[in-house]
C-alpha cells in the first residue's frame, strides 16, 4: 500500500543520514560491545517515524516555507512600509518628469542658421567672399559667416551662414543647395539650430558644458533662463516674444 502523501526530501535525506550515523557508530565499536540487532536501529525508528508522518493527512511537509516567509519577506511587507513612503516622497517618476519637459523649436520653422558640408577633402577650400557671394541675390542676403569651424570630435570642417530671417533661410537652402562654390564642387546645405549660431557667434565652444543638454528656457550659453522663466519676475504675456531665441535679452 502506498502512502497517502509522498514524503518529502528533507525527510528522506534525514533517514538516510541517520542510517549512515549509525553504521558509522556501529563500525567503530569495539568488538563484542554491540550486538546483531542494534546495528540498524536509529535507521529504522527514523524510517518508521517517516512511515507515520507520510500516512498522516495533517504533516506540514517541511519547515521551508516559514523559514522562507522569515527570511524573504515580500517587497509589500508592512515592515518596509515607511521606507517605501520616503522613497515615493523623494523621487519622481519618470512620467512626471516628461510633464515638464519642452523639446525646442523644429528647425525648418525657426532656424536663421545655415551649415555647409563639402565633399571629402573639399571643406577648407573655399573663402569667406565665395560664399557671400554664392547666398547673395536681390532677394536675400546673408548677415554673418563663419568659414572653417571643425568640432573636436569631427574630422571634416564646416561653414554656417546666418541670414535676418527664416524666409530667408528657407529660400536659400531651396535655391542654392547642391550648388558648387569656387573650388567646392557640391554643398549640402542643412538648418542649424540658432543657440549654436549664438555660441559659435560669440566664440563660445559647442563642445562639453556644465549642464550637458540644455532645457527650451536656457539661453545658449551660461546658466541664465530668458525672460518670463526666471523665478523671481513675472511671465511674459501671450505675444511679446515673436521667436523661440530672439530677442536675446
Amino acid at each position: 500500500m502506498e502512502p497517502q502523501f509522498r514524503r518529502p526530501r528533507f525527510v528522506r535525506r534525514l533517514g538516510l543520514l541517520a542510517g549512515v550515523l549509525a553504521l558509522c557508530t556501529y563500525a567503530w565499536q569495539a568488538p563484542g560491545q554491540h550486538s546483531s540487532g542494534d546495528a540498524f536501529a536509529a535507521a529504522e525508528v527514523a524510517q518508521l517515524r517517516s512511515s507515520c508522518r507520510d500516512a498522516s493527512a495533517v504533516a506540514m511537509q517541511g519547515g521551508n516555507r516559514r523559514q522562507n516567509r522569515r527570511n524573504h519577506p515580500k517587497k509589500c511587507h508592512p515592515k518596509f512600509q515607511e521606507a517605501r513612503f520616503k522613497k515615493w516622497t523623494l523621487d519622481t517618476p519618470a512620467f512626471v518628469q516628461r510633464l515638464f519637459f519642452c523639446p525646442e523649436a523644429t528647425l525648418e520653422d525657426w532656424s536663421h542658421t545655415l551649415k555647409l558640408n563639402f565633399p571629402e577633402g573639399e571643406d577648407d577650400v573655399v573663402t569667406e567672399e565665395e560664399v557671400m557671394e554664392y547666398f547673395t541675390t536681390d532677394e536675400y542676403k546673408p548677415e554673418a559667416i563663419i568659414v572653417g569651424h571643425q568640432m573636436p570630435h569631427e574630422e571634416v570642417k564646416h561653414t554656417y551662414v546666418h541670414f535676418s530671417c527664416n524666409a530667408h533661410a528657407k529660400k536659400a537652402r531651396k535655391e542654392k543647395d547642391g550648388g558648387a562654390i569656387g573650388k567646392a564642387s557640391e554643398v549640402k546645405l542643412v538648418y542649424t539650430d540658432e543657440k549654436k549660431w549664438i555660441r559659435l557667434r560669440d566664440g563660445v565652444s559647442l563642445a562639453g558644458g556644465f549642464w550637458g543638454q540644455r532645457a527650451r528656457w536656457m539661453k545658449a550659453y551660461g546658466t541664465e533662463a530668458y525672460k518670463g522663466f526666471r523665478g523671481h519676475e513675472e511671465a511674459v504675456p501671450t505675444g511679446v516674444r515673436n521667436h523661440w531665441y530672439y530677442p536675446e535679452d
